[in-house]
């Protein structure tokens, strides 16, 4: 059994429910505050100062001075001030979140592979994403990607190399779960270039092992949209998460420190948490919808490589 040890760079945060803008308590700040987020930027600036906030993470500034604050910096230009405050960000863009980030350590994850039945009024949503990817003829095509963590290695389905048309090498790798069993022979691998849908200066590269399929449908179960409320005015990364939909392409660890932000958003009293990548907005945890049913899941890890 593999174990791997990672640092991730986002961690969970408390958010207060009411807006010190507007002083109301259907949001979590300013960040999701339109009538904050529809103000032009030097107003934007000046509620800042008025409530006396962090320019970085737009918390209260008591506990930290600007320079010590753990939040990222601006997405746009670098510098050490929130997204939502650079000259560069578009006004009808309400997007991005801000909290305090704090760095944290995950603990020997194990590869593994379970069945488990999800009790009633609990459904579980793993982070999905829609992509461009560039096909052999360097036209880019909209596929649907999963990113996981606790996988040491990235995979794509066979079907979506034969859609993209692109050159493979030959691989003789298998994949193992839980108990070193084989859950499948890769036959191949690729090298995918992968862009965001809303950032086009974003992409990365990475190379894929190429499976037949790669998981069931995700979500395995059709999530009621009330699901998302709280988060409505994210730019979301897979619109239809909450619809049973094919995946493409696993990203896995291999690759995982490119694709997430330092913005995370845990909302007190609900299960799901959101974390920003450079393909948007993605969802991890449980709703609280009626589900019960049988989830199977499989962890994959690479052994035996011969070329």
């Amino acid at each position: 059994m593999t174990k791997t040890n990672k640092k991730f760079p986002y961690s969970s945060q408390i958010v207060s429910n009411v807006c010190v803008h507007c002083n109301s308590g259907s949001h979590f700040g300013l960040f999701v505050c339109d009538s904050f987020l529809e103000l032009p930027i030097k107003e934007k600036w000046d509620v800042v100062k008025k409530y006396k906030l962090c320019f970085n993470c737009l918390k209260e500034n008591k506990t930290h001075h600007i320079s010590k604050c753990r939040a990222g910096v601006c997405k746009f230009c670098s510098k050490l001030h929130n997204s939502i405050l650079c000259s560069k960000y578009p006004n009808n863009n309400k997007t991005f979140i801000a909290n305090t980030v704090s760095d944290i350590h995950t603990e020997d994850s194990t590869i593994s592979s379970n069945n488990a039945t999800v009790p009633a009024a609990q459904a579980v949503l793993l982070p999905t994403a829609i992509v461009y990817v560039k096909d052999i003829n360097g036209a880019f095509q909209k596929c649907r990607i999963l990113i996981d963590s606790a996988s040491q290695g990235s995979f794509v389905r066979e079907s979506c190399v034969n859609l993209l048309q692109l050159k493979r090498t030959s691989a003789n790798i298998n994949v193992d779960g839980l108990s070193s069993r084989n859950v499948g022979r890769v036959s191949g691998l690729v090298s995918l270039e992968i862009t965001s849908l809303f950032y086009k200066n974003t992409s990365i590269t990475v190379d894929a092992l190429i499976l037949p399929k790669i998981t069931c449908d995700l979500p395995q179960f059709q999530v009621d949209a009330s699901a998302l409320n709280t988060f409505k005015n994210l730019q979301l990364a897979d619109i239809n998460c909450l619809q049973p939909s094919s995946i493409d392409i696993l990203l896995g660890a291999d690759v995982f420190g490119e694709i997430m932000l330092n913005r995370h958003l845990n909302v007190p009293g609900h299960s799901l948490t959101a974390m920003e990548t450079i393909f948007g907005w993605v969802f991890l945890g449980k709703t609280k919808l009626s589900c019960q049913r049988i989830i199977k899941s499989c962890k994959l890890q690479r052994s035996r490589v011969s070329t």
